[in-house]
């Protein structure tokens, strides 16, 4: 049966209800940005070492060493914040979806945004104290999350991921993930696909 409805604006409506326990989509994200910001940290540190030309075995084993360790436990951090969020939200994700011609957007219910405001301030205060760039940037990151909206005309990519409930719509820098029950998978799938002129469409 399905699930979405018309607003009074002409807007499809629907809300998604993930168990994070089966689905880590979301810690996956985080991981990335971690990752991200750790690649690009890692090679202006590279760049320094070559224009001060102390580029050399040992200087590069000293580097590795200061930077994977603090690496590791960043992973570990997260891993360990993202299970006391699971238990937070008691296992469960809540989220709201509106879209209409000109784009979609996700919106987490309100007890949702008010956990990710407190663990973002919490990682950007930690951050901000250790002068971990990696806790600074997941602490950006989900305590802005109050939603993402994506503009149909800027999408570059839509992949299908059926397995996990799950649509990614994603700029070049923007990456937003649409849920939708099986029953309105293909309906929801097809319709963005269709409005999305720019984008390439795949599954995953």
């Amino acid at each position: 049966m399905s699930k979405i409805s018309v607003d009074e604006n002409g807007k499809y409506v629907w809300e998604y209800h993930m168990d994070m326990n089966t689905n880590r989509n979301i810690f996956q994200l985080v991981m990335k940005i971690i990752t991200f910001i750790y690649v690009f940290v890692m090679i202006v540190m590279l760049g320094i070492v070559v224009m001060t030309r102390s580029f050399n075995a040992e200087n590069i084993m000293w580097l590795l060493k200061i930077i994977i360790p603090i690496f590791l436990f960043v992973y570990l951090l997260t891993y360990v914040s993202y299970r006391l969020y699971i238990k937070s939200l008691g296992g469960v994700y809540h989220v709201r979806f509106e879209m209409d011609e000109n784009g979609i957007k996700h919106i987490p219910l309100e007890k949702e945004r008010q956990y990710n405001r407190d663990i973002g301030k919490a990682s950007l205060l930690i951050g901000a104290l250790t002068k971990n760039l990696g806790l600074l940037g997941t602490g950006m990151y989900v305590s802005t999350l109050e939603e993402v909206y994506s503009e149909f005309s800027k999408v570059v990519g839509i992949k299908a991921d059926r397995k996990h409930d799950l649509i990614y719509v994603n700029y070049v820098t923007l990456y937003n993930q649409v849920y939708a029950e099986p029953d309105d998978y293909d309906f929801v799938l097809n319709y963005i696909s269709d409005h999305c002129p720019k984008a390439k469409v795949s599954e995953k």
